[in-house]
Order: C-alpha cells, then structure tokens, then sequence
C-alpha cells in the first residue's frame, strides 16, 4: 500500500507539519515504550529549526492523503564518519504492516547515497530484560537487510525506591582511593577553563567504550566544536547538571559525567556520558562523579521520579557502578547497521 504515500521533507515554516512531526514521534514511540516520556514540545519546536552540530538532520514525513502517517530523521555526521547516515523510522501504530516504513527507508537511504552515504544506522528497542520481543523494530530491520552489531540495555533507577544508606556507603567508600582529587560543577555550559580537557575526554568516548562490531569511527571533538554544541543544546531549555573530577596536582579534568532533565518534562531525567582518563582509573572517580551528580540533581529538581541510561551490554565495568547505584535493567536495544551502496 506504499503506491499511495507522498513522501515530503518537513517545512519548518508549516505550523501543521511541525504539529505532525510531534505527534507521529510521541505516538510511535509510545506504542512500544509506554513507560518513556513525551517528546519536551518546546525542544521539538526549537530542534527543528536549530539542530545540533555535527550532523546535517533532514526529516521527512510520509502521508497518506493529507493524513501524516510516518517520518524518517536523516542525520548525516559533517565532521567525521562521512559515509554513515544515521536513521530514524518512526510509524504510528494503525498505519505499521503496511509499506509506509519501508518507503521512508527507502527514501532515506537513497537521499544518503546521493550524498555519499554508504551505511545506514539506527538505534532501537528489540526485547525486554528476559530476551522477550519488544516492538517491531527486529523484524523491519531483518525485512530491509539491518544487522544488529551491537546489544545496549536500558537501565532505570527509580529514586522513589534509592538506597540512600547505600549511596553514602558507596561514596564513603570511594573518597579514600581519590586522594588528591577534587569535584568540579557546572551547567549547560562547561567553564571555560576545562572546556580543553572536556573535549579530549568527550572525543575518547567511542576509543573507552565497547563498540561490538559497528563500523563507526571515533568522533573527534575540539573545544570549539564542544562550546558549539554546549550553546546549541542549552537553546533546547533541558538543564544539565555535569559533574567532573579534577586532578589537584595537574589541574586537569579527568573524569565527567552528566544528567539531563529536558524543559517541560520534570518527572523524568537521562543519565548521560560518563567518562574517566585512562591514565586516573582505579581511584572510583566514575563513582564519585555519578552519586555527587545524582544528590546535586535531586537537591535542584524533586520532581525527578525516574532516571534512565544506556550501556552496552558488555560494559561490565560501567553497569557494576549503575548497578550498585540502584539501576535495573528494562530493555535491550540494537545498533542497527547495514551497508547500502
């Protein structure tokens, strides 16, 4: 039934599409993830027209009539890993089984190949906890020759259930192998002083972290691509609540970590990058970093009831620190990949 869909690029000038690239990206994701939150609307409104450096996002919105009934984001990264186009299909729920992903799909890689996009990317849910099946998203990869390269599992530390004895434990626990370290604060913008530290360590990410077998090169992040991407974020109106840790003798920041609480959404809260020097590990700074962070956020937002993250499934190390911390596992996800050239 795709013969009868109109595949158009989002008009960011046209209220009524901005309106159907909300609905269509809130409904699609609630119906396999009823318990994450909305879409922030202000971020959306924003997003469309601001995005965030480093890529060059284009969203497309099928319809069926005048009817929307599905969208593709498009990213492609402009600084690094210039054959990749990272996509995002999102179909409402009545409308999926019916050939509308699969012409997004379709149009998005071929809007990529025009661009010299060999590899298509996506990133979504595919069981629960248990391996149980979750969504559509498995089969519709399998369906256009996706390959899942890589397991991350959603974790979730429900603060109404916190182990605060536990987390003065683990602090308490910690400071005595972090002699001659100090914590550092800050917001949505990082102090000019550490932003040179910030961005080595941002740019170390995908070298620190398993990344299974996606072909997907390390981004390489400068200050001033940092401090681009700190301005451009903080228009979004979410708070960021960043916590580092700073090697006295030095005066180096080796370790950081960030939460996110976006603007019109107070019951909830991502837990983010965590970071460490290779060269500063076992001084339990990652721990340090994440239960001071965690207390600073729910000292400034008591609404916060919920906080996810995602770690690859073979991050033992990284899940050890959530664990104790209080996170459980909810879902698994895949980094979808394929070649399509």
């Amino acid at each position: 039934m795709s013969h009868d869909l109109t595949i158009v690029e989002l008009d960011v000038d046209d209220p009524a599409a901005v309106d159907a690239a909300y609905l269509i990206g809130n409904e699609a994701i609630a119906a396999d993830l009823p318990d994450l939150p909305p879409v922030c609307r202000y971020e959306h409104d924003v997003r469309v027209r601001v995005p965030m450096p480093g890529a060059d996002r284009h969203t497309f919105l099928a319809y069926r009539g005048a009817e929307p009934v599905g969208m593709v984001h498009v990213d492609l990264p402009v600084y690094d890993n210039l054959t990749k186009a990272i996509l995002d299909v999102l179909v409402l729920k009545r409308h999926r089984r019916q050939g509308v992903g699969r012409a997004l799909y379709r149009h998005a890689v071929d809007f990529g190949l025009a661009r010299g996009r060999t590899s298509a990317m996506g990133f979504s849910v595919f069981t629960d906890r248990d391996g149980a099946p979750i969504g559509s998203s498995a089969p519709f990869a399998a369906a256009v020759g996706q390959e899942n390269k890589l397991v991350d599992v959603r974790r979730r530390l429900d603060l109404s259930t916190a182990d605060d004895a536990e987390l003065d434990r683990l602090l308490a626990g910690s400071w005595p192998k972090a002699a001659g370290y100090s914590v550092v604060q800050w917001g949505n913008l990082p102090p000019e002083e550490l932003i040179e530290d910030l961005a080595e360590l941002d740019s170390s990410f995908l070298d620190e972290t398993p990344n299974g077998d996606l072909d997907y090169e390390a981004e390489k992040v400068d200050a001033d691509r940092l401090r681009r991407a700190s301005q451009v974020r903080a228009q979004y109106g979410a708070r960021r609540y960043e916590t580092g840790i700073v090697h006295d003798a030095t005066g180096r920041l080796v370790a950081w970590t960030a939460i996110r609480v976006a603007k019109t959404i107070d019951w909830h809260a991502w837990q983010l990058i965590t970071l460490v020097h290779p060269g500063h590990r076992g001084h339990r700074l990652g721990m340090i970093a994440k239960v001071v962070n965690l207390r600073t956020l729910r000292a400034q937002e008591p609404a916060v009831r919920m906080i996810d993250t995602f770690n690859a499934e073979v991050n033992t190390h990284m899940i050890a620190i959530n664990e104790a911390m209080g996170f459980r596992a909810v879902d698994r996800w895949a980094n979808w990949q394929a070649s399509v050239a």
